[in-house]
């Protein structure tokens, strides 16, 4: 089944389940990426020359994708959630 026809085959709680689990993984891929930018900090010992890193909304989604895949497999195996 392609990904169109599977999408249009899901519930609203489905669809709801799916937002619900991507606004996770952005919230998981932001707290990361802080988390990398305060390393960077620490490893540079707050340098004046240190290069000052921001966090893109390409960088945020695609690694809010990356978790909400992740999360829709582990809640999957457990629960079979999303078959």
């Amino acid at each position: 089944m392609k990904l169109g026809h599977w999408l249009n085959s899901l519930s609203l709680f489905d669809h709801l389940l799916l937002l619900l689990l991507f606004l996770v993984g952005v919230y998981f891929s932001k707290l990361t990426l802080e988390a990398l930018r305060e390393f960077y900090r620490k490893k540079t010992n707050d340098s004046p020359y240190m290069v000052k890193y921001r966090i893109t909304p390409l960088a945020l989604l695609s690694l809010g994708i990356f978790y909400t895949v992740i999360l829709v497999k582990i809640l999957s195996r457990l629960f079979g959630i999303l078959n």
